[in-house]
């Protein structure tokens, strides 16, 4: 079963994404933030990473940079609604493999994040 650490502080919209994966057979952990998820990370040990930008404490920037000192395989996918492109730019330069953004489909999330897994960190279409 693949491992899925979602993190997002908004506790109805983790719940909601993490019952779409649990329903396509993931294994999931939620954290509400960046250290929360550096926690969880240790522990879980996840195939792939989705997490928010606009967090209390750690953001999702700095959560990916601190990921990819810990671990460069792992892949990591961006899910926000904050979409400028200099925040796609700047989350894909510090190591976000994917940059989806809210609103989408749970279909659609786990779908990119299936493929992901699949093809090491490469999304290939």
């Amino acid at each position: 079963m693949k491992r899925v650490l979602l993190v997002e502080d908004t506790i109805e919209l983790a719940e909601e994404i993490a019952d779409i994966f649990r329903l396509e057979g993931y294994h999931v952990t939620t954290a509400s933030n960046g250290t929360d998820a550096l926690d969880r990370l240790r522990e879980f040990n996840p195939d792939i990473i989705v997490t928010d930008l606009l967090m209390p404490g750690m953001d999702g920037f700095k959560l990916v940079e601190k990921i990819r000192t810990l671990s460069s395989t792992i892949p990591i996918v961006i899910l926000s609604a904050k979409t400028a492109e200099s925040d796609i730019s700047l989350g894909k330069a510090l190591g976000a493999n994917a940059f989806v953004r809210k609103p989408c489909k749970g279909t659609d999330l786990v779908s990119i994040v299936a493929k992901l897994i699949q093809n090491n960190g490469i999304a290939k279409t």
